[in-house]
């Protein structure tokens, strides 16, 4: 159990994105407070050239209907088009089509070859993505670098394609918006390699009308679903995608750009090829222009609901600091009068003897004070460990169920909304299960038949059985360990003495981020002026601690004081097993 500390003002923003092959769970305590401490660190930046690999004989359009040399069948066949219409309104969980073999293929095939050769995309990474992207857009292109420009003669041509009559005709027959300028295209292009990711928003930023994406991945093999990488499509309010689009080679996706329902992803790359793609949105005129509405038909923009709502539970009234006064900002000394001598000998049953010691604990309020987070490592007693946790760290059991449904029948539940936060918390409410649960596997060691905890379909798989039966009992472990140390008045006490700071209200949850699936977005602390945050998370953080010293691990924390730009990280803790991080 690692501990960590930080002191931060409400509308400071938070992410926590979960990478590659790891999983952590955690209790996360945030206890409102007063009084802050701002650290800021900015970014690096690197370079990464082309280095996708592929060729095409050389391909010029010419004659006077060029657009035919560059489009296949589909632009310029009416009935295609009378088709593609009756799919894009069907499309769930909104309207969107997909365009397959939309152009000449050797032109095609020569764009990519241009952008792999003479193209240079630069890391690019916010709370919502990371991704490679080619700073030059190439609507613009031809006038910022006109010596790139020469050498990508396909590529420029692909976008005056897209703003070409015969394409614009299509789109708007298909999709119903007719008001597009053909001189207002965002063109861009984008690499997502292993472990790049989009999370889910709604895309909604000024006069964005229609939104594309066109797939330059490899044709050959086709692009699996394993390597990752896929468009997910949310319904309003979700946690889990309705719908995959798989990229794949020579197509284009197209939706209409709408306030609180066009939310969408792209799913975590896993495999090594890179996703190589052609993207922007589509404006009206100048002298048409209103920017999206921030509500349509009630619903929030994603970035709208993002500002205006704190994501998490509401808090409780606090135990065990009335009356204590808050140490003053000058002052040093750790309120250890806030302690009691039993208070001392019931948190010994839980943590580590050496963060008790009067000593230490005045060092670790010492720290706070100076920088405004401490990490607290290894936090817990292994005795106070959770017992399978504690066989995880020896290396006896290490498990992750994929099927949300197996999570559900153990007492789990995915949160949303996606385009805030995407996780699994465990459920209170779900004591109930837990109860016929325990019936359950007294009936599974007379070989008796088990029924499902949802109470649909019998658990006859031994594997899916033991997998539940696991996860279960790690939730009930870890809500004991809430109950009787985090909500304890001993432990407010105890924060107390960490950070100088009386606590007046807290809440606290329990949650489960899986591997390339969770997250948390930057967001607002909401807590209303005048008041502070002292977040304080338990991780326990399945598998090795080297494997998560890795710096690609993800799962880590990070703190932004608005409005710095996002980009800017003011405080980052990573996650460790065993550790309590966060006193900030």
């Amino acid at each position: 159990s690692d501990v960590t500390f930080d002191m931060r003002e409400p509308w400071d923003r938070r992410r926590c994105r979960l990478a590659y092959g790891a999983m952590a769970l955690m209790i996360q305590t945030i206890i409102v407070v007063s009084k802050p401490e701002r650290r800021r660190r900015v970014l690096t930046s690197e370079r990464i050239v082309g280095g996708l690999g592929s060729s095409a004989e050389s391909f010029r359009p010419m004659g006077k209907d060029r657009w035919r040399n560059v489009f296949g069948s589909t632009v310029y066949n009416w009935s295609s088009h009378q088709h593609l219409r009756s799919s894009y309104q069907a499309a769930r969980p909104f309207p969107h089509v997909v365009l397959r073999q939309l152009f000449n293929q050797d032109f095609l095939k020569e764009a990519r070859d241009e952008a792999i050769r003479h193209l240079v995309a630069q890391p690019k990474e916010t709370d919502l993505f990371k991704v490679f992207q080619v700073p030059e857009d190439l609507s613009c292109i031809s006038s910022v670098n006109k010596s790139l420009a020469s050498r990508i003669p396909c590529l420029m041509t692909l976008r005056e394609a897209l703003a070409s009559q015969p394409f614009l005709d299509l789109l708007g027959n298909v999709t119903g918006v007719k008001d597009l300028s053909p001189d207002r295209i965002d063109c861009s292009v984008n690499v997502y390699v292993k472990g790049n990711h989009l999370l889910c928003h709604d895309d909604v930023i000024g006069s964005r009308r229609l939104s594309y994406i066109i797939y330059l991945v490899d044709q050959h093999p086709r692009w699996n679903k394993s390597e990752g990488g896929r468009l997910e499509l949310y319904p309003p309010g979700g946690s889990s995608p309705e719908c995959y689009v798989t990229p794949e080679w020579n197509s284009m996706i197209v939706f209409k750009v709408d306030p609180g329902r066009s939310f969408h992803a792209v799913e975590e790359v896993f495999g090594d090829r890179p996703r190589l793609t052609v993207s922007g949105w589509y404006h009206p005129p100048p002298d048409l222009e209103v920017n999206n509405p921030k509500e349509s038909e009630g619903r929030k923009s994603s970035r709208e609901d993002i500002k205006s709502s704190e994501c998490g539970s509401k808090f409780r009234p606090a135990l065990g600091c009335e009356g204590v006064p808050n140490t003053h900002a000058e002052d040093t000394r750790s309120p250890l009068h806030a302690l009691k001598p039993e208070d001392i000998d019931y948190l010994s049953r839980y943590i580590n003897p050496s963060f008790l010691n009067h000593s230490h604990i005045q060092s670790i309020h010492s720290k706070i004070l100076k920088s405004s987070s401490a990490l607290l490592t290894p936090f817990l007693n292994t005795p106070s460990l959770p017992a399978s946790l504690w066989r995880n760290e020896r290396g006896e059991i290490r498990e992750e169920i994929s099927g949300i449904r197996e999570f559900r029948q153990a007492g789990w539940e995915e949160v949303g909304p996606a385009h805030k936060r995407r996780f699994l918390e465990y459920s209170a409410e779900s004591k109930d299960i837990l109860k016929e649960h325990r019936i359950e596997r007294r009936n599974i060691r007379t070989n008796r038949t088990a029924i499902d905890l949802e109470g649909r379909k019998n658990l006859n798989n031994n594997s899916t059985r033991k997998r539940c039966r696991g996860t279960m009992e790690l939730g009930l472990e870890l809500e004991r360990l809430q109950t009787e140390l985090f909500l304890s008045g001993a432990f407010q006490r105890y924060l107390m003495a960490l950070s100088g700071l009386r606590t007046c209200a807290v809440r606290s949850s329990i949650r489960y981020f899986r591997r390339g699936k969770d997250y948390c977005v930057a967001y607002g602390g909401g807590l209303g002026e005048g008041n502070l945050r002292l977040d304080v998370t338990l991780c326990f953080a399945l598998g090795s601690q080297s494997e998560w010293q890795a710096s690609n691990m993800g799962g880590f924390e990070a703190y932004i004081a608005a409005p710095t730009p996002i980009s800017h990280t003011g405080l980052t803790c990573p996650k460790q097993p065993n550790a309590i991080s966060n006193l900030n």
